[in-house]
């Protein structure tokens, strides 16, 4: 049972690291460089930022942006490298080696996301906060209804 789960968690995490690096190594223009400076003149908007708070939430972001490269890079090298091996061979062992290799690598970009996070959060007054919160939770609510709408519409389609 235990194993069972382990397998399914680990090809989980490869597949969604695979879709990761594609989306970083398609450049900064398609990956969170180029969403940083939007992110922050939306935040700017809807939080109502000052100057200070900008300047401050710009370097952290630049900041998470330096300790995440690497990380990405190795996302990105190591989902090449598997690709490479593709020969019509399945190996358990170099797959699993592979899948832990990518979830290592994703929980440390996790981790890196949540600090960047804290730190921003850190930086906001407690309105901001609240207000902060707000919005995720909209996002989020629109997400999970974009979301449910593409799986009726998926669904009605393979009829």
């Amino acid at each position: 049972m235990h194993k069972k789960f382990f397998i399914v968690t680990a090809i989980v995490l490869a597949v969604a690291a695979g879709v990761s690096a594609s989306v970083y190594a398609q450049g900064p223009q398609r990956g969170w460089g180029h969403r940083h400076g939007g992110m922050l003149e939306k935040m700017t908007r809807e939080l109502n930022l000052t100057e200070a708070q900008q300047t401050q939430i710009k370097n952290i972001m630049a900041d998470e942006q330096s300790r995440t490269r690497p990380l990405r890079e190795k996302l990105r090298q190591n989902r090449q490298a598997q690709s490479l091996k593709v020969d019509g061979n399945f190996d358990d062992t170099q797959v699993r080696a592979f899948a832990n290799n990518q979830a290592q690598i994703m929980r440390d970009l996790i981790i890196e996301k949540e600090r960047t996070k804290s730190q921003i959060y850190s930086v906001l007054t407690p309105d901001q906060r609240q207000k902060a919160l707000q919005l995720i939770q909209q996002h989020e609510q629109r997400r999970q209804e974009r979301q449910q709408q593409a799986s009726a519409k998926q669904q009605t389609q393979s009829k």
